[in-house]
């Protein structure tokens, strides 16, 4: 069982994807403390939260708090960096991410999230290892990238194609923040503007990580977002969140696979186990209920089965409903379930309406008895009518 176990948790961590989730610029009505970890999967929520829409999954992460919700981002940035475990940015505010899903399933996500509320809102995906041709007309209106400047790079090279493919993309990046002050109006919708870079990756893989090549690039890559960042700033004057967070794909679908096959083997395990566990209570069971007949009855089954077929049939019969029973109890317990009560989705909107018009008639009621206990009984109030010796004598 100790190595069952630790064949588990060996298994656990190696296909454990871990990541980077960086917040390189947050209003002061959107504060990010700690540095508890956070799965990608529910970035969507810490994203939908930060621009005011409800969230579906509460009390989920501790990173994030609402200090003035009348005062949200009026857009999200993002920057995903794709192929890599981690990013070395020296500024913003860093949290471990679990990577459990791919960039464009937790964009979808989110996306759909805004359109639920409002079909107006400009919702911007740019990958920018598509490249200009590819890219076109965007939403931000036409780039026109700077050419790159060959005399500057000292490792990098444009006669090889994966550091060529990832310059263009930091020079799309810095065509990006010199239209963004410009074309972006913003207004009382909610934008998000969703950057994919993904010629990281083919730069550490031929060249290694920790390369001169490698760390040339992550220092131009840092300059870009650094350019994004005052950039975007600038448009939204200040009320905008951006963030920066890393993704390996092929770690994603390894995770996947090695989950898939672990859930098939217990599930298969599970079945295997079970007829052998049912046998082996319904023995015990049996032996049990055997160990409380008397000698007497033991003796007279002996010999009603010597002498008639028919009794022993009627004992077979027997047994054979005991056995039934037992396999039917075993059965139903293993189908109870420790579930919590359902709710409807109006159950908080009415516990509200609730809540607060008890509030509001209790603190009403108590001014009214106040204000009646201070009021003065002069001539012309109902009291001094009601109370007046004159209306006795009448009378």
């Amino acid at each position: 069982m100790l190595k069952l176990f630790l064949c588990f948790i060996t298994a656990l961590v190696m296909v454990t994807a871990s990541g980077d989730f960086v917040v390189l610029h947050s209003p002061n009505s959107v504060l990010f403390n700690g540095n508890e970890e956070v799965e990608q999967s529910l970035l969507k929520e810490v994203l939908a939260a930060a621009l005011g829409f409800t969230v579906k999954l509460r009390g989920i992460w501790n990173g994030i708090s609402i200090t003035d919700p009348f005062k949200l981002p009026e857009a999200v940035v993002v920057v995903a960096i794709e192929g890599v475990d981690s990013l070395d940015i020296p500024k913003g505010k860093r949290f471990p991410l679990n990577v459990n899903e791919v960039e464009e399933t937790t964009w979808q996500a989110l996306r759909e999230r805004l359109e639920e509320r409002d079909n107006d809102n400009t919702l911007v995906r740019i990958s920018l290892g598509d490249g200009l041709d590819a890219l076109g007309q965007s939403a931000l209106g036409e780039l026109k990238p700077t050419p790159i400047d060959e005399t500057s790079l000292r490792a990098l090279s444009l006669n090889k194609e994966e550091d060529k493919k990832f310059l263009e993309e930091v020079q799309l990046l810095h065509a990006i923040a010199k239209k963004a002050p410009s074309a972006i109006k913003p207004d009382s919708k909610s934008d998000i503007y969703w950057l994919v870079i993904s010629g990281l990756r083919p730069i550490f893989d031929a060249y290694g990580s920790n390369s001169t090549t490698s760390r040339e690039a992550l220092s131009l890559l840092n300059n870009a977002l650094n350019v994004i960042h005052d950039a975007f700033i600038q448009a939204y004057d200040g009320q905008v969140l951006i963030v920066a967070f890393t993704n390996d794909a092929s770690k994603v679908h390894h995770i996947r696979s090695v989950t898939l096959e672990r859930q098939k083997r217990d599930t298969s395990d599970t079945r295997d186990e079970q007829p052998e566990n049912r046998k082996i209570e319904a023995e015990e069971d049996l032996k049990t209920n055997n160990t409380n007949i008397s000698s007497d009855e033991m003796n007279n089954s002996t010999a009603n089965n010597n002498n008639s077929d028919h009794s022993g049939n009627n004992e077979n019969q027997d047994l054979t409903n005991k056995e039934h029973k037992i396999y039917s109890n075993t059965q139903n317990i293993g189908q109870v379930y420790n579930l919590s009560k359902k709710y409807s989705e109006d159950y908080p909107v009415i516990f509200n309406i609730f809540l607060w018009f008890g509030v509001v008639f209790v603190f009403s009621l108590l001014a009214i008895c106040i204000a009646i206990s201070q009021m003065d009984p002069g001539r012309d109030s109902i009291i001094y009518r009601m109370t007046s010796n004159r209306m006795k004598k009448d009378n």
